[in-house]
């Protein structure tokens, strides 16, 4: 009696169920989900892997009790409403999370497309309700959020980016789905066959794309993610071990403008500071890619190329910088990214030369 209750109210009420559902969960995920490395984190991420699989699993077995005729169709509106209710609540936490994690490690301007398509997850998730009735369709939400989750535990648990690890986190998930079919095949019986080849084709083409997306680097390069940087007169490493920036005070034109001016005197270089996250014992390289615009050819000319190491498990990032010298006046900007080619980032700055020297104020990171 509860539970009709409860279905009838759900039913009632649904168009604001889900808007109000899906803002709560970005918005509790954003505030609580702090670390890609932390325990819970991952806890909270293999629960409902668990949970999504045990309602296909459910599922599964209920609509092949109808086929079999030991249970009515009068039971297959309640059991696929809250089955369904409970897939959904899964792969709801599931993308609310991976878009958190995947979007503090990107930069929009190069992985605007990846984000996208997990923001059509996260809001398509409150709109495919029947489809998660269909077992291809179950399967293959199930295959990409497995994926997604591999792809940064990986590298997590190594202590390391590389395309090795890439590899084997799609491996890792096609195992998986390969022995999560087959216990589906048990409980559904004969009905499979009308499944597999709809199933087979949507697995292989989403780690198909998941590839494409990797090795033209548009999935960003999590675990790490860069959590300040900025363009400065000066950088000192002080005694304390903080780094002591000088730069020009930030004015409120500069937030709607891409290219903020850095005043420059003749002869004076050009620092890039930046801070980037990474897990506990997590060391590789990063790279500052100097670029200047060509205004005539209209491209983008690279300048330099400058290498830094990082090493993880500071909070805040690892600290680190590059210097720029005789930097020509005109558009610039200092690209943040893995040997690979993966981007953090962008810092954009517009040089301009002055005679005088601008009002510098001092910060501390």
């Amino acid at each position: 009696m509860i539970l009709n209750k409860f279905s009838n109210l759900y039913k009632k009420y649904e168009k604001y169920i889900s808007p109000i559902g899906l803002i709560y969960g970005f918005i509790f995920t954003s505030l609580t989900l702090t670390r890609v490395d932390m325990f819970l984190e991952n806890f909270w991420i293999v629960v409902h892997l668990l949970i999504a699989s045990f309602g296909i699993i459910a599922i599964t077995y209920f609509e092949n009790q109808i086929y079999l005729k030991k249970r009515g169709e009068e039971d297959r509106e309640k059991f696929h409403f809250y089955l369904t209710l409970l897939i959904q609540f899964a792969f709801g936490g599931l993308f609310s999370t991976f878009f958190v994690f995947y979007i503090r490690s990107s930069s929009l301007i190069d992985s605007w497309f990846f984000i996208f398509l997990l923001l059509v997850l996260l809001i398509g998730n409150e709109l495919w309700k029947k489809h998660y009735q269909r077992l291809a369709f179950q399967v293959s939400i199930f295959f990409i959020s497995l994926y997604l989750f591999f792809v940064f535990l990986l590298p997590v648990l190594f202590h390391r980016l590389g395309v090795d690890l890439f590899v084997l986190s799609g491996i890792i998930s096609l195992i998986i789905v390969f022995f999560f079919t087959k216990l589906l095949r048990k409980y559904s019986g004969e009905r499979f066959k009308l499944h597999h080849n709809p199933l087979r084709i949507s697995v292989l083409s989403i780690f198909v794309i998941m590839n494409l997306l990797y090795f033209t680097n548009i999935i960003p390069p999590i675990p790490l993610s860069l959590k300040n940087a900025g363009v400065y007169h000066d950088v000192l490493k002080n005694y304390s071990g903080n780094y002591e920036v000088r730069g020009e005070p930030a004015l409120w034109q500069d937030y709607f403008n891409r290219y903020p001016v850095f005043h420059k005197q003749a002869g004076e270089n050009v620092y890039v500071f930046s801070s980037i996250f990474s897990p506990v014992n997590f060391a590789t390289e990063i790279v500052h890619q100097w670029q200047y615009y060509d205004e005539p050819k209209r491209v983008w000319v690279n300048s330099s190329k400058i290498i830094l190491p990082i090493s993880g498990g500071r909070e805040e990032g690892f600290r680190t910088y590059s210097i720029k010298q005789s930097a020509t006046e005109g558009f610039w900007r200092v690209k943040v990214m893995t040997l690979r080619g993966q981007v953090l980032g962008n810092i954009n700055f517009k040089v301009e030369e002055v005679s005088i020297s601008p009002n510098l104020i001092k910060k501390i990171f």
